[in-house]
């Protein structure tokens, strides 16, 4: 399979001039950007509070039928089939599910710090305790911003500093 490159060539700018027209070009080609983004906004904004009324009656309605069908599931367990936790109607399926397991407190009188006391102080449960090594890199670039002779190399490491080009067109004001 042979690639196929498409090359662009790009208008160069002879003079001081022809980059002043191109970034009033920009600025301006910006600013419709701006205009027509608010207007987008603002579309959506209008669009979003008409729906908004609908959109809560049906959650609150979604909310309590799903709740009645919760009760009526949980009194009636004799509908489930057996071994299953599920019932399928002609217009859905409800049933309950079980969750991955997790860890809880065993009771209010416990919290994690606690708990991690407990584990630290008894070997065999000491393999359950995290440690986690990085390498402190806020750390290592100040040092080296205030020592002149910190030796990156020897650890392995550079420090490097990227160079980007930007434009920052002046944006008027979009309430036109």
């Amino acid at each position: 399979m042979t690639k196929t490159r498409i090359k662009i060539s790009l208008p160069m700018l002879a003079s001081r001039d022809e980059a002043e027209a191109t970034m009033n070009d920009l600025a301006n080609i910006a600013n419709n950007r701006r205009k027509l983004a608010a207007r987008l906004d603002a579309a959506l904004l209008k669009l979003q509070s008409e729906a908004a009324p609908g959109l809560a009656l049906c959650d609150t309605a979604l909310t309590a039928k799903s709740d009645a069908l919760r009760a009526w599931a949980e009194s009636h367990p004799e509908e489930f089939s057996k071994g299953r936790k599920s019932i399928e109607f002609l217009s859905g399926t409800l049933g309950f599910r079980t969750g991955n397991p997790k860890l809880g407190l065993l009771s209010r009188a416990w919290n994690w710090d606690r708990v991690l006391e407990v584990l630290k102080s008894n070997p065999m449960y000491q393999t359950f305790v995290r440690t986690r090594e990085e390498v402190d890199k806020e750390k290592l670039l100040a040092t080296a911003a205030q020592e002149k002779c910190f030796d990156c190399g020897y650890m392995g490491m550079k420090i490097t500093q990227d160079e980007s080009f930007y434009v920052e067109p002046k944006l008027t004001d979009t309430n036109n």
